[in-house]
């Protein structure tokens, strides 16, 4: 670590506030993470600056965490539970969050974790047959199309970069009353260990989950619709070996049973028990009952052998109308709920994380006026409303109750599931590689010639062997140059040595990405942090035009 004083200073400035003793042993903690990892490189350097608060650590504000430090910005996270889920909770990584998270945190930590397997596919069946199957992954991208890996997974990977950052989430701290004004957020915040105290901030984000605190204080509608009808849902080990890579749904006369992997030999269930609610709330299921509904409902012939989690629930489907209030953001959960059909609820949480981080830092570090936030509810809200929407649909078609519709539903499924068009357009669908902005306040300007468009997301392609989102791990954006790269170009977003860097990288102007992005030599495509398209430029100009188009 000698040699870069300020690297350690940055790591010491983000540990959380707290008593004395508590401090030393986090700055301890810092200054050795710092050693063995080598802070150099790994994020921008901080101007002096008062930490942004995220309340909430789960995947989706870890994730705001991470990234905000990746950015250069001071973050302080709290979280009112003990400690993270040892629960598997949300089971699919899908390939658009690890793509966003990539230049941060690489695809492969993820993998590398010992419950992690590539999702190949599904399998649809009834009690008495199979349907068919539908392969979802892709074996020519280098990121998979879906990563089966438990939820305490993800959170204890995120947790591990933060700790590699220098910060430590505040345990059994939970935020109480708060004040907003035009500078900032006066915080009441209770911990545990050290009692109430009152904190400033300048910036808060608000992933506290679907009871939000923060959007309770705020006082906001949570508009919606409840699903009337009681679900219930299991962890438990069985006694034969499965394929772990495909999920399951049976399709039962009495409602369906969706069968997750969650690690060796270990899945999760999820059952529309079919009774309705307000009487549906009888409790946690029994594991006799789940090997009840495994024997009547399945086809399998699992027999149960220790069930490691047993819950019920009710769904909810409400979004928020606006997920910026002046320096109060919501993301995740406290912004939107939905069915858990599609698994994309936390993987859109996590993308709403790394669209916000990049735009508040640029803003928290005065590199662009405070109306660039304004495009993080343009752009995601309508994503969060096609989320709810979407998986609203595919629990109503998995809850029909009609002998007839069923039978429709079963002879429709089985020669869809045989046409080669499925699964590329699926596929997109599930893994969220569809998302697009086109048509926002940052999706304008020139275009590129074989289709591609501002806001779309960056192909997964490689250049000169090697997949192109390994060469945008780095903090910033990403100037993609067909050719070597020119005196002119723009050299960061914003409007100060503080803003985000843009970082030069040049590809073959007769390469494969280049003609897949429609560009000719000496032209440029700019990629936004987020690795979704800002603009497209022919000279330096275009580029700078679209940089004060931003708001900088």
């Amino acid at each position: 670590m000698a040699g870069h004083p300020r690297s350690l200073c940055r790591c010491f400035k983000a540990t959380p506030r707290g008593a004395s003793a508590r401090l030393e042993m986090s700055l301890l903690k810092a200054a050795v993470i710092a050693t063995r990892t080598g802070c150099k490189g790994q994020s921008l350097a901080m101007p002096t600056m008062e930490p942004i608060l995220v309340v909430g650590a789960g995947p989706v504000g870890l994730a705001a965490a991470h990234r905000l430090l990746w950015h250069g910005c001071e973050v302080r996270i709290i979280d009112a539970q003990a400690g993270p889920t040892s629960l598997s909770k949300a089971l699919v990584v899908w390939q658009r969050t690890l793509e966003t998270l990539d230049s941060s945190l690489p695809h492969e930590r993820f993998q590398q974790h010992e419950d992690a397997q590539i999702l190949q596919g599904a399998i649809l069946q009834t009690a008495e047959e199979t349907i068919g199957r539908i392969v979802l992954n892709e074996p020519s991208s280098p990121i998979p199309t879906g990563l089966l890996l438990p939820q305490s997974a993800t959170e204890a990977t995120l947790i591990e970069r933060l700790r590699e950052q220098g910060v430590e989430v505040e345990r059994n701290t939970s935020l109480g009353e708060f004040r907003p004004d035009a500078d900032g957020i006066t915080c009441q915040i209770h911990s545990e260990a050290e009692g109430d105290s009152e904190a400033r901030f300048p910036w808060m984000i608000g992933t506290d989950g679907a009871h939000s605190r923060v959007r309770h204080g705020l006082h906001l509608d949570f508009p919606g619709a409840s699903v009337d009808r009681r679900w219930i849902l299991g962890d438990f080990s069985i006694d034969q070996d499965f394929d772990p890579q495909f999920i399951r749904a049976c399709l039962s006369r009495d409602g369906i049973v969706a069968l997750f992997p969650a690690g060796h030999r270990r899945w999760r269930i999820i059952v529309d028990s079919g009774t309705p609610r307000p009487e549906a709330s009888t409790g946690p299921p029994t594991e006799a009952e789940l090997q009840n509904l495994l024997d009547t409902r399945t086809s399998t012939g699992w027999t149960i052998q220790e069930s490691f989690w047993l819950s019920e629930f009710f769904i909810n489907e409400r979004i928020v109308d606006n997920y910026r209030h002046d320096r109060i953001l919501l993301a995740g959960d406290a912004a939107h709920v939905h069915s858990p059909a599609g698994g994309q609820g936390m993987n859109t949480g996590i993308q709403d994380a790394v669209n916000l981080a990049w735009k508040l830092a640029l803003v928290a570090r005065g590199g662009a006026h405070p109306r660039l936030l304004d495009t993080y509810h343009e752009e995601r809200h309508p994503i969060g409303a096609r989320v709810v929407e979407n998986s609203s649909r595919m629990i109503r078609l998995a809850m029909l109750r009609s002998p007839i519709l069923q039978r429709i539903r079963s002879f429709l499924l089985r020669h869809l599931l045989r046409r080669d068009w499925v699964a590329p357009r699926l596929r997109p669908f599930l893994s969220e590689t569809d998302i697009h902005y086109r048509g926002t306040s940052l999706a304008q300007g020139i275009q590129g010639s074989a289709g591609l468009q501002p806001g779309d997301r960056l192909p997964d392609l490689s250049e000169a062997g090697k997949p192109i989102y390994e060469k945008l791990r780095h903090p910033g954006a990403t100037l993609l140059i067909a050719g070597p790269k020119r005196e002119e170009w723009s050299s960061r977003l914003g409007g100060n040595e503080q803003a985000c860097p843009i970082v030069p990288v040049e590809i073959q102007p007769e390469g494969q990405l280049a003609r897949t992005l429609g560009i000719q030599p000496g032209h440029a495509v700019l990629v936004r942090p987020d690795t979704y398209i800002g603009t497209f430029a022919h000279e330096g100009d275009d580029l700078r035009r679209w940089i004060e188009a931003m708001g900088t």
